[in-house]
């Protein structure tokens, strides 16, 4: 089966854990340091502005308690989001208000979000869908004008640039993914961002149990390292360094994952872009620069998307749609008419994306979509 995702790990990050084994610290030490250091270089941030934490809906967690969003409160997602988010926003109490998206770019725009902006609207969480990023100035300066902090799920675009800012850096908090399907891989991980320091401050106390002072190996500023105090009873929400020691390798890697995938996007629009019975990605501006998360492709109906899907199945090559909309999950009860995401939940199609694809592979995907019709 060739797979829609998939990792590449090598001997580099296995001879990477086999370090971390020999120096006998495997919990959170000085390679977690050296990844959150590493990662913020590579995303144009002060190490002060992140911390890693244990995956990224974790990351949407703690912000939102933070930001002590409760009861009454609304926050605003497009529907087309990752259940985490959703969850993140219920586990406070709030009120998840669900947007509509551009049926193409499956991202949510300045006027899908100010369609459900009232006076109980406390935030909004935008994707970037598929490593596309959106439309920032105006989503940007939407949330300003109301007062509304702007939350940037990055965990489908970790390295996506929108006019040169990193997207996840834009926003008020950005979240990232490093989990086992993602671009850079480091078995669960994720990553918070601040634009305030004093935010993320706090935010990396509350991952940590609430500790206002390091432990153990970490504290070699107090005398009496035993002792310790804490300003909020936070969870334990840290990455150790064997899951770190991996990311590493994984980050000195991924500039050349993200090629590939770019090359192995590029070969499908060329393979599909005649075939007047689907389509594929819009070209995308001179100011966006995607991570190629995903490539997908829409039909003319339903029933098409569907009998595709089953027929690439047939044939050994795995596909889906992500991310199915929040508002048609019944346990959210929401009636939310929403009809560029239901367009787009009933007609797109994702196909494998990952640089471990071969060209033949890629090859066989193109003539296997062409052989249905």
């Amino acid at each position: 089966m060739i797979n829609i995702f998939q990792p590449t790990l090598g001997k580099e990050e296995l001879k990477a854990i086999e370090e971390v084994f020999e120096s006998n610290w495997i919990g959170k030490g000085p390679k977690t340091e050296k990844f959150e250091k590493q990662l913020s270089e590579k995303i144009g941030c002060d190490v002060d502005n992140v911390t890693t934490t244990t995956c990224c809906t974790e990351g949407i967690f703690q912000i939102l308690d933070y930001l002590e969003i409760g009861e009454g409160d609304e926050i605003i997602l497009p529907s087309i989001s990752f259940i985490g988010a959703g969850n993140a926003i219920l586990s406070r109490g709030a009120t998840p208000v669900f947007c509509d998206v551009d049926k193409r770019t499956l991202n949510a725009t300045s006027f899908d979000i100010s369609e459900k902006i009232t006076h109980k609207t406390k935030a909004v969480i935008i994707i970037h869908y598929g490593g596309l990023p959106c439309e920032m100035d105006t989503i940007v300066r939407l949330c300003r004008q109301n007062n509304i902090k702007l939350i940037e799920d990055n965990a489908c675009s970790p390295f996506s640039k929108y006019k040169e800012q990193n997207t996840g850096t834009i926003g008020d908090f950005g979240v990232w993914s490093f989990d086992a399907m993602k671009i850079l891989v480091a078995g669960d991980c994720g990553l918070i961002y601040c634009k305030n320091k004093d935010d993320m401050k706090a935010i990396k106390e509350r991952c940590y149990l609430g500790l206002t002072t390091g432990s153990g190996l970490s504290n070699s500023i107090d005398k009496k390292w035993w002792e310790f105090d804490i300003s909020y009873p936070g969870r334990r929400s840290i990455v150790n360094d064997i899951t770190s020691a991996i990311g590493l390798e994984q980050l000195r890697k991924v500039d050349t994952f993200i090629n590939k995938r770019k090359r192995v996007h590029e070969k499908y629009n060329r393979g599909l872009k005649n075939l007047n019975w689907l389509k594929t990605p819009d070209n995308f501006s001179a100011d966006l620069v995607s991570s190629y998360y995903m490539y997908w492709i829409q039909t003319e109906d339903e029933d098409t998307r569907n009998e595709l899907a089953k027929h690439m199945k047939e044939n050994g090559i795995y596909t889906t749609f992500r991310y199915y909309p929040l508002h048609w999950v019944e346990y959210y009860n929401d009636k939310s008419d929403l009809s560029n995401t239901e367009f787009a939940a009933k007609n797109t199609l994702c196909l494998p994306l990952h640089q471990s694809l071969s060209f033949n592979d890629v090859t066989k995907i193109i003539k296997t979509i062409k052989e249905f019709k």
